[in-house]
């Protein structure tokens, strides 16, 4: 019975990381980030892993597990890294970056059974990542904020670049940068733009969408 409690203690720990790295993960993969809903779960569910060997190996040998669980966040900057680019004037990741950080530290947390905090940052991440970047900067601050705009194109047509230059253009919004990147089905487009204060993101995502060949817009 004490090894069965032991192993569903495990199971536990293994699944609430699963399930906490998916909720943060997913909002990620939705955005067409490069760490998505498969990068996050196993982040977590590797630090939770990598949290219980070390607590085992304390009770085997006596080393402290704050040394292999020390490990975890320097590899995990490793990892964070290697979501951040820089595109011109445009640095990103770093969002993605913290919140595989994030993933980690929640997995660390799942597998120390310290459950509570674990639900908590899980749910304080997802709000901020869904919510937070809703909320303008102009809405504080006078003059222009600046943005990221993620533009991906199915079909390419001539004059379509003239007209989404025309749209942001007519709500006075500067593009101060841009870069393009073909794969095998689209052209992703990123822009580093200026956006006047007052101008709505959503009404100019509405007009940007009434071109047939833009599949996603996306917004940073």
């Amino acid at each position: 019975m004490c090894a069965m409690n032991e192993y569903l203690d495990i199971v536990l720990k293994i699944a609430l990381s699963f399930l906490f790295g998916a909720m943060i993960g997913f909002e990620r993969e939705k955005r067409n980030r490069p760490a998505g809903l498969r990068t996050h779960i196993l982040v977590a569910v590797g630090s939770a892993l990598i949290t219980l060997v070390s607590i085992e190996f304390f009770t085997r040998y006596g080393e402290s597990p704050s040394r292999i669980a020390a490990n975890i966040v320097v590899g995990i900057g490793f990892l964070g890294a290697g979501t951040i680019m820089k595109e011109g004037l445009t640095i990103r990741g770093l969002t993605t970056a913290a919140s595989i950080w994030v993933a980690s530290a929640i997995g660390i947390a799942c597998g120390l059974g310290y459950y509570f905090p674990a639900v908590l940052v899980t749910l304080v991440t997802v709000v901020t990542l869904v919510f937070v970047r809703s909320v303008e900067i102009s809405s504080f601050v006078k003059g222009k904020a600046k943005h990221s705009l993620f533009i991906q194109i199915i079909h390419e047509e001539p004059g379509l670049l003239g007209r989404i230059g025309t749209i942001l253009g007519q709500k006075k919004i500067n593009i101060e940068n841009v870069k393009f990147e073909r794969t095998e089905e689209t052209l992703n487009i990123y822009f580093y733009v200026a956006v006047p204060e007052g101008v709505s993101l959503e009404e100019t995502t509405n007009c940007l969408l009434e071109e047939k060949s833009i599949k996603s817009i996306n917004w940073d």
